[in-house]
């Protein structure tokens, strides 16, 4: 998307093409006094500028040089209808702005309406961006709305296991967001999608609050057990999974390291 950007490419040469760090100042600080000039200028810009000089902010920011404007056109961006702004707008979101940032209330209601929105590619989207940006901020106004996403019935196995990350992320930021007594029953649930890359989603994030307090999560065992079984002895999964004959290692492992939180099985059967 980025790469038929004529203008972004030729700045990206222009960089390259620079034979010291002197010249490679000059040029940014030039590209970055347009950048603020378009911003600025009373004429409105086209989606394609606007993604345009976003991608050089962003290109600018990973040079290494600091970016303090540019915050509103990320965020007008992550607001936009079409996929492919939104898609700009998101990382330069997660790139530009840090989770302590005042802009990061304008574009709360932006992520809430992506992650209800029926469109997978978009609340795949939102849930990266909660994901990279995190912070007390976001933690606490969109935790519900993820964990919504997550239990939905509707929702697609990409974004459920999304759902399922993203909520780690922001029990790490605040472990109060996710009570034991209110999220095991359901995260256990979780254990019995058919899709193999939902339930190593769950089971990641079972990890992770297990770690913190495995209360009410005991429920878990017979089908940590019966999915163990599948894999280990039955070889039960797709061929995707398969990495030299053994049925999903890494999932077998996450397994056997979520059973260590709990006591041995007192029935036999």
């Amino acid at each position: 998307m980025a790469t038929n950007m004529r203008g972004l490419t030729i700045f990206i040469s222009d960089i390259r093409n620079c034979t010291n760090k002197e010249a490679e100042e000059r040029r940014v600080a030039k590209e970055l006094a347009n950048i603020r000039a378009k911003f600025t200028a009373s004429k409105p810009l086209s989606a394609y500028d606007r993604k345009k000089y976003c991608w050089k902010l962003v290109y600018i920011h990973v040079l290494g040089y600091e970016v303090d404007f540019g915050h509103s056109e990320v965020i007008y961006l992550v607001s936009a209808p079409s996929f492919q702004e939104k898609t700009v707008g998101y990382l330069a979101a997660a790139v530009l702005l840090k989770n302590t940032d005042e802009q990061i209330r304008m574009v709360v209601n932006s992520i809430r309406n992506d992650l209800i929105a029926p469109r997978d590619e978009v609340q795949c989207l939102a849930l990266s961006a909660i994901s990279n940006i995190g912070g007390p901020e976001l933690a606490e106004s969109l935790a519900p709305d993820v964990g919504r996403v997550l239990c939905g019935k509707t929702t697609f196995p990409i974004v459920r296991k999304k759902a399922a990350l993203t909520l780690l992320r922001l029990f790490r930021v605040n472990p109060d967001l996710v009570p034991n007594d209110e999220w095991a029953p359901r995260i256990v649930s979780l254990l019995d999608d058919p899709s193999l890359s939902v339930v190593m989603g769950v089971v990641t994030l079972m990890l992770g609050l297990c770690a913190r307090d495995p209360t009410g999560y005991e429920a878990s065992v017979p089908q940590v057990v019966l999915t163990l079984t599948h894999l280990a002895v039955n070889k039960r999964c797709s061929t995707d999974y398969l990495y030299y004959q053994t049925a999903a290692p890494w999932m077998q492992v996450k397994l056997l390291r979520l059973l260590q939180y709990f006591p041995m099985p007192s029935d036999a059967t």
